[in-house]
């Protein structure tokens, strides 16, 4: 069974391909490190030549959708490819399980930012005895903090939904009973 947490390791083994140039360019154009950060690459490419049954699950999932363009071959089926050649960031459950990707298509003449789903927080839940919570309206800044190492002990950061604080923040802000502070910065 396909789910997203493996196919996120494809995704972090993408990033590293010698091949992987652009991607690599662009995330240094904007400061960020994938040795340093969970960034993977998804080329669009994690289901050729997969099982049609691979294949149901990764429609399942959302990373796939039946498409009308044509194919090369009568028997195969076109597919469009959530995040195709984009930079896959995770997004975490409670229990810290992949249950969502934010994707960045940079290679497109705007960059475009899509969610697979509204499921989890980025980088992950902050931790029960956080006192200080830094929100910031997107996956990149929340990265780019992340990376910029100004957190202190018992600091934590998330990243808002498309710049909206979804129910699983609001949860997950609630659960923080030693919360002090809340920072939120914006753009």
């Amino acid at each position: 069974m396909q789910n997203l947490e493996s196919l996120f390791q494809s995704f972090e083994t993408g990033i590293r391909s010698v091949k992987a140039t652009k991607p690599k360019e662009y995330l240094n154009k904007i400061g960020l490190d994938y040795a340093e950060l969970r960034i993977g690459f998804n080329s669009g490419q994690f289901h050729h030549n997969k099982s049609q049954e691979a294949k149901d699950e990764f429609e399942a999932l959302g990373m796939l959708k039946k498409s009308d363009a044509g194919v090369r071959k009568e028997d195969l089926t076109a597919y469009t490819v959530f995040g195709r050649y984009g930079l896959i960031f995770p997004l975490l459950s409670k229990e810290n399980q992949i249950v969502n990707y934010f994707a960045l298509r940079f290679d497109l003449e705007s960059p475009k930012e899509e969610y697979l789903n509204s499921e989890g927080i980025y980088p992950s839940y902050p931790n029960l005895l956080t006192k200080r919570l830094y929100i910031v309206p997107t996956v990149i800044d929340c990265a780019s903090f992340l990376q910029s190492k100004a957190l202190e002990n018992r600091d934590a950061v998330i990243a808002m939904h498309s710049g909206t604080l979804l129910p699983q923040h609001l949860e997950a802000i609630k659960s923080l009973h030693e919360l002090e502070e809340i920072i939120i910065i914006k753009r």
